[in-house]
């Protein structure tokens, strides 16, 4: 049998091999766990990266974050400016309780205010500290529980202090074994047009 009769076996072993890669529960090419869907609205940019992020050491959780941006984030003229979602993809079953959610948002918007005030150069007397008020709210329909809340903290890209509103959905997470977290923050008051949007995101998450 010559060298170009074994080739059709080698492209349809290949493809099988990139399907297993990519089943529910495994890891793509890329490492990271597979296992479920999360939406990106139009004209919405994305971004991921591992749990506990670099910049807050004193997060607790383990996993990954998966991040939709309004397109407006970055443009503070603009409705959607600050508002974002992001999931959070945790390992096993960690505590998800107001006091837990508190404790790691706190390190976690510390961590990124504290990351940008040294590379911004942002003057001490332009600094606040972060306060995060977390308590539980009425389940959503598809939640396994809700919380809500707000984040006091530094604008860092006008160099002012801001409020950022929090809706937190706890997911169901499928076979994965995994915990699954989705926040939606802005500093529009929840049921604002621009939450319209946000919500896009939780309610068109799926896992398997």
């Amino acid at each position: 049998m010559n060298q170009q009769s074994f080739r059709p076996l080698f492209v349809v072993l290949g493809a099988l091999f990139s399907f297993v890669l990519l089943l529910p529960g495994t890891a793509d090419a890329q490492g990271k766990a597979t296992g479920f869907k999360l939406p990106t609205p139009a004209g919405y940019t994305t971004e991921e990266f591992p749990l506990p992020p670099d910049f807050a050491p004193l997060f607790t959780y383990k996993g990954f974050e998966e991040i939709r941006f309004h397109p407006g984030w970055g443009d503070s003229t603009s409705k959607g400016y600050w508002s974002y979602v992001y999931l959070w993809w945790l390992d096993g079953a960690p505590a998800i309780t107001t006091q837990a959610l508190t404790t790691n948002l706190s390190a976690y918007y510390d961590g990124l205010v504290g990351r940008n005030i040294k590379s911004r150069s942002i003057p001490a007397s332009k600094v606040v500290g972060t306060v995060v008020a977390i308590k539980p709210a009425k389940t959503a329909q598809h939640d396994k529980a809700t919380f809500s809340g707000t984040i006091a903290m530094l604008d860092y890209m006008i160099k002012k202090p801001m409020t950022l509103h929090a809706i937190i959905h706890v997911k169901d997470a499928g076979k994965s074994g995994k915990t699954a977290v989705i926040i939606e923050v802005s500093p529009a008051a929840p049921g604002s047009p621009v939450w319209k949007e946000l919500d896009q995101v939780p309610d068109g998450f799926t896992a398997f």
